[in-house]
């Protein structure tokens, strides 16, 4: 770890028993930003059996310029208290957390950096978009925002409370005076922390969105995320939401609303990950959990109704051929 003052970005990268792709992610990092290499940290948070990540990260920033940390936590953290490691051995004035199976775009230094010298005093929270690719890193689609924009705490509370697939990890940087008031992930609501997080950070700060994609977002079936669909996420949402009504920031049967949107969208896409890869019954398994009372109470989402009804005929045609 070189000296100097405080770097501007820390970019943090958790990571466990998955070398080769933390390899990639790293490596996207050290090309990203190496025209800014001096107002960047890295921070690695390894909870992995072995020390073949702990070689990768000794080889590729054994010249970086910039600051790095690295830990290997033994025995390893569990899941939140890794990304929470991760972020705690941050110093930068900023901090982006990359996971192993995600990676940056080439440019996304000079993004990040420009974005937050233009930032206004007061804020704390900077969006980007995404590409997401699939685990060969062939692009699939492209989240972005068209202009712009900051959004106030209410109406990024309701860009995040309607839309599952609103804020992807990488693509959020977070000033890191809004962690120490807010706090870290919150390991109570399990898979669902990092909407935790959002909510609380959204309904204070509201957010910047930029639009430029940053980071590749990858989609596989190896991915901490491909498990998240059962009732223990869904219970986790309805308590995040319990939270968001708590806040009294928007009227409780608004946010309902929401959260019918939200988990429409989020059963949908977990059932659309199985189905486009011929997983059938896994698809229908996934579709049960609208039968969850947290789920039934809310009622339809006019907005997702035709894509259930496309996915519940794709599902029961598949059954009967045998899927």
């Amino acid at each position: 770890m070189s000296g100097g003052s405080a770097p501007v970005l820390s970019i943090t990268m958790p990571t466990r028993n998955r070398s080769a792709l933390f390899e990639r992610a790293l490596g996207s990092v050290i090309q990203a930003t190496a025209s800014a290499a001096d107002h960047v940290e890295i921070t690695v948070s390894d909870g992995s059996d072995d020390d073949r990540t702990g070689k990768v990260v000794e080889r590729l920033l054994a010249t970086w310029p910039g600051r790095h940390r690295y830990v290997w936590n033994r025995p390893g953290l569990a899941l939140v208290d890794n990304l929470n490691r991760a972020m705690e051995l941050a110093t930068g004035e900023w901090i982006q957390q990359l996971h192993d199976d995600d990676y940056l775009l080439p440019d996304a230094g000079a993004a990040m950096l420009d974005a937050i010298h233009r930032a206004g005093p007061d804020e704390r929270l900077l969006l980007f978009g995404v590409r997401i690719v699939d685990e060969d890193g062939a692009p699939m689609r492209e989240r972005s925002f068209r202009a712009e924009r900051y959004l106030e705490p209410r109406e990024a509370l309701r860009r995040l409370l309607r839309n599952s697939s609103f804020v992807r990890q990488p693509a959020m940087v977070i000033h890191r005076s809004a962690l120490e008031r807010e706090g870290l992930f919150d390991a109570s609501v399990g898979e669902a922390t990092d909407t935790d997080m959002w909510v609380r950070l959204f309904s204070r700060y509201g957010v910047r969105c930029v639009p430029h994609a940053t980071c590749a977002y990858t989609i596989h079936e190896g991915a901490i995320t491909d498990g998240m669909w059962n009732p223990g996420t869904i219970h986790a949402v309805q308590e995040i939401f319990d939270r968001a009504v708590a806040l009294q920031l928007v009227p409780e049967p608004k946010i309902r609303r929401w959260q019918a949107d939200f988990l429409h969208q989020f059963i949908l896409a977990g059932a659309y990950r199985r189905l486009r890869v011929r997983r059938v019954a896994e698809g229908r398994e996934v579709l049960q959990l609208f039968k969850l009372p947290e789920v039934r109470r809310l009622g339809l989402s006019a907005k997702w109704l035709p894509v259930r009804v496309a996915f519940a005929i794709a599902a029961t045609a598949g059954a009967r051929w045998g899927g």
